[in-house]
């Protein structure tokens, strides 16, 4: 059963409860509130207005975090939402943070580490119960994207089956299970428009994940406004290059000292194989240091710092990563948590809060 029918079963119970111990106001407030949500959809305003919305559904990394899902950042414009990477446990942190999955047209994959694809199938699906869409949902990353999408075809196919034949194809056309693979070709130098539709324009932009090829960034441009998400790279001058004058970077950061030192003393106790792991994973990733020397020399309006490695808790975050970042010039630095919203108005500005 998906996350979405739980959380329904779990709030019907609750009306039940309620109901039985004759608190008709209160049910009926809970079953009003309930049933608008579901008439008027998922943050219905977000697909009206003319700005820029992006929700980190997941900052996480392939390391255990309990308070993060895996790399997921939602961007929604021009009345549509799609989604750059789909780690662990983003599609859960969608539905809790009441995106717009009805309105999914599209999925960027930056490359396929599996905490970057790890929910491409529930994304799929969950976005197919919300809408009941019948046609294929496009999915887009570089080349080995095909094989990718084929795989999870092919695991979720029996589940397809079932749901159509369940609730009839009239509400769940079989059209609508169907995954587009769509690769992309960036090069140093020459990043490569991959979409362009009612006012919103996406590039890829290759960047160094080695051995990790290819690896690619996005950039999100409409309204004036422009967003760029970097997926897993190390210092990339390719991508500092193509993020010049955004609005909102969210990068990828790893604190390289702490984990440097935890390879070593793993080292040290005789654990070698858990520390070539740790050691080897210093250099195909962007210390929070580097990172801001990219913006700030890209002349970036804000950053925000996702993929968190080494996972730490609460605000000690703040502590690790945002200490001895050098000269930041005039960029607008951040530690992502999961459910941080930007707003990115064609007037100028960007707000932002957390969502529950």
């Amino acid at each position: 059963m998906s996350s979405h029918k739980h959380r329904i079963l779990g709030s019907l119970f609750i009306v039940l409860i309620v109901g039985a111990l004759g608190c008709g106001s209160i049910l009926n407030a809970m079953m009003s509130r309930n049933l608008d949500v579901v008439a008027e959809g998922n943050r219905p305003e977000w697909l009206v207005d003319d700005a820029i919305h992006v929700v980190l559904c997941g900052t996480g990394a392939p390391l255990l975090d309990p308070n993060r899902a895996g790399p997921c950042t939602a961007v929604i414009a021009g009345g549509k939402m799609y989604l750059v990477d789909v780690g662990p446990g983003s599609t859960e942190r969608s539905l809790e943070y009441r995106l717009p999955l009805a309105q999914l047209d599209g999925i960027f994959l930056t490359h396929f580490h599996s905490d970057h694809i790890g929910e491409l199938g529930e994304a799929m699906t969950q976005s197919w119960l919300a809408s009941g869409r019948d046609t294929s949902l496009d999915v887009y990353g570089p080349d080995g994207v095909t094989d990718v999408v084929d795989g999870f075809l092919q695991a979720y196919s029996r589940d397809q089956v079932y749901r159509t034949a369940h609730h009839t194809q009239q509400y769940m056309p079989k059209e609508g299970d169907h995954m587009t693979a769509h690769p992309v070709s960036p090069s140093i130098g020459e990043d490569a428009e991959v979409f362009n539709k009612d006012g919103l324009r996406v590039i890829a932009i290759r960047v160094d994940h080695e051995p990790v090829v290819p690896a690619v960034a996005y950039r999100f441009e409409y309204a004036g406004r422009s967003v760029v998400v970097s997926g897993d790279t190390d210092y990339s001058e390719n991508l500092g290059r193509a993020s010049h004058g955004a609005d909102l970077l969210v990068h990828e950061v790893l604190e390289k000292k702490i984990v440097g030192t935890m390879s070593r003393a793993m080292r040290d106790r005789g654990l070698d194989r858990q520390a070539k792991l740790a050691g080897d994973v210093l250099d195909y990733h962007t210390s929070p240091q580097d990172a801001v020397r990219l913006a700030r020399d890209a002349d970036v309006s804000t950053l925000v710092f996702t993929h968190l490695v080494p996972p730490v808790p609460g605000m000690m975050a703040r502590l690790v990563f945002l200490s001895e970042l050098g000269e930041k010039g005039d960029v607008d630095v951040l530690v992502g948590k999961d459910g941080m919203h930007f707003r990115l108005d064609p007037e100028g500005g960007i707000d932002r809060d957390l969502l529950d």
